[in-house]
């Protein structure tokens, strides 16, 4: 991708064959941008290179969970409905019965707003420790603030980061700002997808990026980027590559 004191510009397409030929099954990916700068597009279009793709959706109406249902993705709220067969491959590997699925929990209106807190919390525990424990998807996480914050499911999602890379997950996070996620989104992530910010407090999360990368390459690099372009800066921990590339269109 170029001398890593020069930061070059690349496709998308490009950008996508080389994580088509390196990204590896345990390997994770963490995208930071804000509303509408293309990150969540990103993230699915990513998440298509994985065999077996499970996204945790968390808000009371979402339209990519439309989108995704139109896909081809199953959209329940029973974990049930995901559980993986008893027969096995000719590998003696075991089978999801569906290999897209949007976990989307629904709740009843009359709820109150802590008591809707609750039970999602309760429910995405089971569903990332059923991840963990069967192993081998492509874990999309939409609204990472949301579940580590709101929810207080941080551990659960560190335990993903840490323990997932043995049972070959992948935890693919998406968030607004890196100083509202946890730390592992970034010690931990292979690759990362990042935005225009300019927050002091977010440049300071990003000392958890691979230390041989040049800290003021990715901070000048990044207060470059062009919103309305949709341009995020691609770091690549595993070779130690930067590279800006767009958003691929909708």
């Amino acid at each position: 991708m170029g001398p890593l004191r020069q930061v070059p510009r690349l496709p998308w397409q490009t950008v996508r064959s080389e994580l088509e030929r390196n990204w590896k099954a345990g390997q994770h990916v963490t995208l930071i941008g804000p509303t509408r700068s293309g990150k969540t597009h990103m993230a699915l279009t990513l998440a298509e290179m994985c065999r077996h793709i499970l996204v945790l959706a968390t808000k009371r109406s979402d339209p990519l969970v439309a989108e995704l249902s139109r896909k081809g993705y199953l959209v329940t709220g029973d974990l049930s409905q995901i559980l993986w067969t008893e027969r096995e491959n000719d590998r003696g590997a075991t089978q999801p019965v569906h290999r897209k699925v949007v976990y989307w929990p629904q709740f009843p209106e009359r709820m109150s707003s802590s008591q809707r807190l609750d039970a999602q919390t309760a429910l995405f525990a089971r569903a990332i420790d059923w991840a963990e424990k069967t192993g081998g998807w492509a874990v999309l996480v939409d609204e990472t603030m949301w579940m580590a914050d709101r929810l207080r499911l941080g551990k659960e999602l560190d335990s993903l980061w840490y323990q997932g890379r043995t049972q070959g997950i992948s935890v693919i996070a998406c968030a607004q700002r890196p100083s509202r996620v946890p730390r592992l989104a970034f010690s931990q992530a292979d690759y990362l997808f990042l935005a225009k910010f300019a927050d002091k407090r977010d440049i300071e999360t990003l000392r958890d990026i691979s230390s041989s990368i040049p800290k003021e390459l990715i901070d000048d690099t990044i207060r470059g980027l062009s919103k309305d372009a949709h341009e995020f800066l691609f770091i690549d921990t595993v070779h130690d590559q930067l590279a800006v590339t767009v958003a691929p269109p909708r």
